[in-house]
């Protein structure tokens, strides 16, 4: 998988890493698709970011909160589930997978 240093901040594979793609031989259309998808990936993004800033709100920084909310909710909803399990809950009232054991 391709990291963020492959790339130029407009999606553009970096003239290093082309040079190096070729000398282990990576085809100039697997490039050319690479840095295609990219470039739609930054569009994307700066698009929503765009009609994000009219409403006010920072869009990565919306984002970065909610992926960092997830994972504490994971935890939070983890000792919950705990907690409900010590309290007698119903089983298929918890917020996890009935197969998993407890």
């Amino acid at each position: 998988m391709l990291s963020l240093v492959e790339f130029n901040p407009d999606g553009s594979l970096r003239p290093e890493y082309v040079e190096y793609a070729r000398q282990i031989g990576i085809s100039e259309s697997a490039l050319a698709q690479l840095e295609w998808r990219k470039k739609m990936e930054v569009d994307d993004y700066n698009e929503m970011s765009a009609a994000h800033v009219e409403q006010g709100i920072n869009f990565g920084e919306w984002l970065m909160e909610g992926r960092i909310g997830n994972s504490r909710t994971y935890v939070q909803r983890r000792q919950q589930m705990e907690q409900d399990l010590r309290n007698f809950e119903p089983e298929d009232s918890l917020p996890f997978d009935k197969d998993t054991s407890y």
